[in-house]
């Protein structure tokens, strides 16, 4: 399976991706717990997270069935200008759901530091249309980041706040370092790097 990097145009294409696959993640179910109002923000949401963060987005060549947030070492991991528009916007859109949201972010960010202190290529998030999960398209995703952390001798990292996904990483290499909660009240996660 081929994939591509894109531009912004495509975003949003890959937002809406994003958010089914992450539907019943448990993260997404412990922030946004009612179901409609998840479906009406979750793309919302990662349109938001590809604006801000600056990362490498890849997607699976024609049809877009996956999408992959890598973020390579040494590039400032937010874009100031689209941060600071998210930090005006997300308390209007979230109301609530804004404080909890904040906190899972720096938790999130808080394992990322503890685990992974040199260089290193992190995934950002990666999300499979829910029909063409198990059909090879989330290893495919991986292969980026991974050969370039491979070819710079670097590890690569991720969290995830899903169990069920443990075995497809630690099938593509990555090993579990570190367990706990994102943040300390809320979904389990765990920290997985893949070393070089």
């Amino acid at each position: 399976m081929e994939v591509v990097r894109i531009g912004k145009e495509r975003y949003g294409e890959a937002s809406d991706v994003l958010a089914r696959a992450f539907f019943d993640d448990p993260a997404w179910v412990w922030l946004l717990p009612d179901a409609q109002r998840r479906a009406r923000l979750l793309p919302w949401l990662f349109r938001i997270g590809f604006d801000v963060t600056a990362a490498d987005v890849y997607v699976t060549v024609g049809p877009l069935i996956g999408a992959a947030r890598w973020l390579p070492p040494g590039r400032p991991s937010m874009r100031v200008a689209a941060t600071l528009r998210a930090l005006v916007t997300t308390p209007l859109r979230l109301g609530v759901a804004t404080a909890p949201f904040l906190a899972y972010g720096r938790a999130v960010e808080q394992m990322r530091a503890d685990v992974a202190r040199g260089p290193h290529w992190y995934l950002a998030g990666i999300g499979v249309e829910p029909s063409a999960q198990r059909q090879g398209v989330g290893g495919a995703l991986l292969r980026p980041g991974v050969e370039a952390a491979a070819a710079a001798r670097i590890p690569a990292v991720l969290l995830t706040n899903n169990e069920a996904n443990l075995a497809f990483y630690e099938a593509n290499g990555f090993s579990v370092v570190r367990q706990g909660r994102t943040p300390e009240d809320g979904p389990k996660a765990w920290a997985m790097v893949r070393s070089p």
